[in-house]
């Protein structure tokens, strides 16, 4: 079943997800996935982190920072947080928990239409496609 933005309230959820469908390439650094976070209820993205793709998933400092850069964005933290079921974001989802949000892993196919504008406007942003 879907997820649904309108079953919950305003910094009630927030949903990690990747942001594009083609790396983030760098002349310098090489290739990324941009990771995001979102607050389910408005659609706000309240941070971003740029995570190297040969990484096996976001590493501990940029999942602090990311989460940090989110609840001071929010001014708050979430009761809980979506992650799709096939991101390998063990640390992020251990952190994420040590600061007394409930996660909840959920298939990806959930999360498509809550996320499709914010991917498609950064396809649109980044690289000129869609």
């Amino acid at each position: 079943m879907p997820l649904d933005p309108s079953a919950f309230s305003h910094n009630e959820a927030w949903l990690l997800f990747q942001l594009n469908r083609v790396p983030v390439r760098t002349e310098r650094d090489g290739e990324f996935n941009a990771m995001a976070i979102m607050e389910v209820a408005t659609g706000m993205i309240f941070g971003i982190q740029l995570v190297q793709i040969r990484a096996a998933c976001m590493p501990e400092f940029q999942a602090r920072k990311l989460l940090a850069a989110a609840e001071h964005e929010a001014r708050c933290r979430p009761e809980r947080l979506f992650v799709g079921a096939e991101c390998d974001e063990d640390d992020f989802v251990r952190i994420a928990t040590a600061m007394g949000i409930e996660v909840q892993r959920v298939p990806g196919v959930e999360l498509a239409e809550v996320t499709r504008e914010a991917i498609e406007g950064f396809a649109t942003h980044v690289s000129g496609t869609q």
